[in-house]
């Protein structure tokens, strides 16, 4: 029978093969997505549930009001997933439904929590990822003509940067000769790119904090005003103040791909706040196949929005935000004020600006950057990942056994 590690490793890499085989099809050369692919995908989601419901997964959580959360998380999204099946009506409306990373697996990546939270599973977790990232940035090399397909199958490098202080030499110049190469090829994604240097910038702040004695308290007060920016911008916008007209230009302008002022996100807010409200939708919001009306796109239920925040509004309403994000922030000051590495305090870094790029891009999707995520989310509540120093956790990463017991699978 094959153990809680090996079925964990199983679960990595079916999500990760999901993730190179979708985005290669959709922005590679064969230009289509394919069905099978889906089912792989699903096959992960059952190995999450599993674990969800048949191991003792909680016992290495630090908070029980957190597992509560957790569980009102899940609930929510099988509310919004049945919400949805209700609605189907025929074969082809339940493939759409169910064989779609934007709509029916959407919020399933947040199951990968709990295998975060174990720290039995930190180093087949990092393993996985960096080999995903290697094989996936190897296979791109032949196809940097195709547009931004290079940063979409890359999307976990942004985690991986943040493991550079734990790295050899030899990983350390690779990370940096990957992420170099997306940045010069993919430079009009303007998130991707931001996520990748947001790490580095992180990776630098870790080195300082290392060499010199920096006030722990004011990293979290810095960190706590900047999680406020966004919901200020928010009131700001409901008081007819445009944000992103002020940040990026002219909102009128046409859109183009290569030009990085244009504002694509103003009428995304509007359009999607429109809907809810006509259709009453704002507290538990239109399901996970929730859509709404889009002029612009000309079509009365656009499901895919380009904004997390308002995505999960879509889907879940205000009660699904709110549980979303008490995950995010309470992982967050969980990492900053009582971890005992820097590295942790790296990953609460990391979910910050996770939170703040949820307002302008970070779409809600099953894909390896939503998996990261709540790998980072789950390593942020895990009560023997924040007992452990940086040495411990280097030891930990390098497969070098610590001299603590490690909590059990």
């Amino acid at each position: 029978m094959l153990n809680n590690k090996t079925l964990v490793a199983i679960c990595l890499v079916l999500a990760s093969g999901f993730h190179f085989i979708f985005y290669f099809g959709w922005y590679g050369p064969s230009k289509s997505i394919f069905i099978w692919n889906f089912i792989i995908a699903w096959g992960a989601v059952f190995l999450l549930l599993f674990f969800y419901a048949l191991t003792n997964w909680k016992s290495g959580i630090k908070g029980k009001g957190v597992t509560a959360i957790f569980g009102v998380l899940i609930l929510l999204l099988f509310i919004a997933l049945i919400r949805s099946l209700l609605k189907v009506n025929d074969l082809s409306s339940l493939v759409r439904l169910l064989f779609d990373s934007y709509t029916g697996l959407s919020l399933f990546p947040i199951l990968f929590f709990v295998i975060g939270s174990n720290s039995k599973y930190f180093l087949s977790i990092n393993r996985i990822l960096t080999v995903y990232c290697i094989v996936a940035f190897a296979i791109s090399l032949a196809f940097l003509n195709y547009f931004e397909l290079n940063i979409f199958l890359l999307m976990p490098i942004s985690y991986l940067i943040l493991t550079f202080p734990m790295q050899s030499n030899r990983n350390r110049i690779l990370t940096l000769i990957i992420s170099v190469v997306v940045i010069v090829v993919s430079w009009t994604n303007r998130a991707g790119v931001m996520r990748i240097l947001i790490s580095y910038v992180i990776v630098i702040i870790y080195y300082v904090i290392s060499s010199f004695k920096v006030n722990k308290k004011l990293i979290r007060i810095v960190v706590f005003c900047i999680l406020l920016l966004p919901f200020y911008f928010l009131y700001l916008g409901i008081n007819g103040k445009n944000i992103f007209a002020d940040i990026s230009g002219d909102p009128t302008e046409d859109y183009s791909q290569s030009d990085l002022s244009v504002d694509t996100r103003t009428f995304l807010y509007y359009e999607v706040f429109q809907d809810l409200k006509f259709n009453n939708a704002f507290v538990f919001g239109k399901g996970i196949d929730g859509g709404y009306a889009s002029e612009i796109f000309q079509t009365f239920s656009r499901s895919t929005v380009e904004v997390g925040f308002l995505q999960i509004l879509l889907k879940t309403g205000i009660v699904g935000f709110l549980a979303y994000f008490a995950m995010l922030f309470s992982a967050i000051f969980k990492a900053l004020g009582r971890s005992k590495s820097i590295f942790m305090k790296s990953l609460g870094l990391l979910l910050s600006s996770y939170v703040l790029m949820l307002f302008i891009e970070n779409s809600i999707a099953f894909n390896l950057l939503n998996v990261s995520i709540w790998l980072v989310v789950g390593m942020c509540h895990s009560r023997e990942l924040l007992n452990l120093n940086d040495e411990e956790l280097k030891k930990l990463y390098s497969n070098i056994k610590v001299k603590r017991n490690l909590i059990s699978a």
